[in-house]
């Protein structure tokens, strides 16, 4: 024996599946919020030129689906580090016990921090116009993971540079006693 039947008119039948409606959009209004935003954002993106963005052509290069700029800057940054962050800060403070000359190796690691400063200033383009390109998301993760690479390498060689300039015998029992700030993290340089 089949249901009875609840709905005999048209009009009931729509009145039902308006509830139905209803009920649904109640208990999931959060996620058909999102989804909604998601939708306009992408529409409003295809609608928009890039010229109308006012973003200047330089920076459209930067985030051009990571192929661009992006991949140069991790790339550099690669290759700044030799494969290891580790390795390099360890080199250089031997090459501060071996040296004689103290001023070529400041110059040395003062050269290398205006090498990731230029990298930073390129990261940090990066990451505004994927922000105004693309919002949130995947792309914007990826940049945020390479501006944090590239600070916590300024920030080490800075350290060194700190204690070197301070008094060179700080830097050579700082690192002895593994205190220095490269020694006391990961090696943040490989991905």
């Amino acid at each position: 024996m089949t249901r009875p039947r609840l709905h005999w008119t048209s009009e009931e039948k729509t009145e039902a599946a308006r509830r139905s409606r209803k009920k649904y959009y109640d208990r999931n209004r959060a996620i058909i919020s999102l989804k909604d935003k998601a939708r306009y954002r992408l529409r409003a993106q295809q609608h928009v030129n890039v010229d109308s963005q006012k973003i200047p052509k330089r920076h459209v290069k930067l985030c051009a689906g990571r192929s661009g700029t992006l991949a140069n800057v991790d790339a550099a940054l690669n290759r700044l580090m030799n494969g290891s962050s580790t390795e390099l800060f360890d080199n250089l403070v031997h090459d501060f016990k071996a040296s004689t000359d103290i001023e070529s190796c400041i110059q040395a690691i003062t050269t290398l921090l205006v090498k990731v400063e230029e990298l930073r200033q390129q990261v940090q383009e990066c990451h505004c116009a994927t922000l105004q390109r693309l919002g949130v998301g995947k792309e914007l993760r990826q940049v945020e993971l390479t501006a944090g690479r590239v600070d916590d390498v300024n920030k080490a060689l800075e350290d060194v540079l700190m204690h070197a300039m301070d008094d060179i015998h700080s830097l050579f029992y700082h690192h002895a006693r593994g205190e220095l700030l490269y020694q006391k993290t990961p090696d943040f340089a490989v991905l």
